[in-house]
């Protein structure tokens, strides 16, 4: 999966991952609510899953059946596999503990009542209840505008000064002064990386 911000949708009850006011995974009735959008970055094999809203990584406290999945502070790599379902003509995505059968389960069989846990599961069901371990991604188009990166304010630009003795312009001569501007935008990504792109503007002053 590429990097970027995304909303995950359950196959079997059309509810949005979303991270709880306690930091729990559940599902909910898709919104526009930053608590459903996931930032998914490379890390080693995997990828970590960061909630847009308030920063912090999808993980579990064991790898046993039925733990739910939570938000901590700390990146954990998850395996996000591609699965093509023909019947529909489809793809989707099952999202696994590495090298492991662990995967994102919807309980109660994917229960499309709000606020129904996402918990771990590795235990082989029919074709028709696997959907509710497949996710459906759709992809923020504002990646940016989602959080990802921001701009941030622009330095304080700086006065020069200078002085010029009228003496040593020769006579009939012609005085000119030419000024340069520089502005300096910072980006800060979240990953702590900056970027500065600087832009010139020239002024020019005839006496």
């Amino acid at each position: 999966m590429q990097r970027g911000i995304y909303t995950f949708v359950n196959r079997q009850s059309g509810t949005a991952l979303e991270l709880s006011n306690d930091n729990s995974l559940v599902c909910m009735p898709p919104s526009d609510s930053e608590a459903q959008k996931w930032e998914i970055t490379p890390l080693g094999e995997g990828h970590t899953i960061r909630n847009v809203q308030t920063g912090v990584y999808l993980s579990v406290k064991s790898i046993t059946g039925r733990t739910p999945v939570f938000g901590c502070q700390f990146p954990v790599a998850w395996s996000i596999k591609e699965v093509h379902v023909a019947a529909e003509n489809v793809t989707l995505f099952e999202i696994r503990w590495p090298l492991t059968g662990f995967m994102f389960d919807l309980a109660e069989c994917g229960s499309s009542a709000p606020c129904t846990k996402v918990q771990l599961m590795d235990s082989v069901i029919p074709p028709d209840t696997h959907r509710c371990r497949l996710w459906r991604p759709s992809r923020c188009f504002q990646d940016y505008c989602a959080g990802s990166i921001k701009t941030v304010a622009q330095e304080r630009p700086e006065t020069t000064h200078t002085a010029i003795d009228v003496a040593d312009i020769p006579e009939g001569g012609e005085l000119v002064l030419t000024t340069t501007t520089v502005t300096t935008i910072r980006k800060v990504a979240r990953n702590g990386i900056s970027d500065i792109v600087p832009s010139y503007s020239s002024s020019m002053i005839r006496d």
